[in-house]
């Protein structure tokens, strides 16, 4: 059994686009790629900007599935350019919305993202 997790300022995925921005299966809870954008659509300009409010995202979803930061067990990041340029920026994200045990994390280096000028994308797997 699975159910959606549909934050509220984030029905217009659900509806437009045909994804939950969160799903509950098996005891976990599987987050969609968050982007940093606001809640009126547009990115948030600049890297760290974006990273900041991607990770925030991240955290309404959370919280909407009565779950926080500290029960993210992975984390997987998807990056435009270099990842040598957005690590340091990344690195200091994580530390300021997680604590330790952190979790899982993997990085990738992208060609392109969905929304075009996104410059990262993150995802999560929690506990449910």
């Amino acid at each position: 059994m699975r159910d959606a997790v549909i934050p509220v300022g984030m029905e217009h995925f659900h509806t437009h686009y045909h994804f939950a921005p969160a799903v509950r299966a098996g005891g976990l809870l599987f987050l969609s790629g968050q982007l940093g954008i606001g809640s009126d659509l547009t990115l948030a300009d600049g890297l760290a900007a974006q990273i900041d409010l991607a990770l925030h995202n991240l955290g309404q979803v959370l919280e909407a599935a009565g779950r926080s930061y500290a029960d993210v067990v992975e984390i997987n990041s998807f990056h435009v350019g270099p990842l040598s340029d957005h690590m340091p920026l990344f690195v200091d994200a994580l530390a300021r919305f997680f604590t330790a045990p952190y979790p899982a994390w993997t990085s990738v280096e992208v060609a392109g993202l969905a929304l075009p000028g996104a410059l990262v994308e993150v995802k999560a797997i929690s506990l449910g």
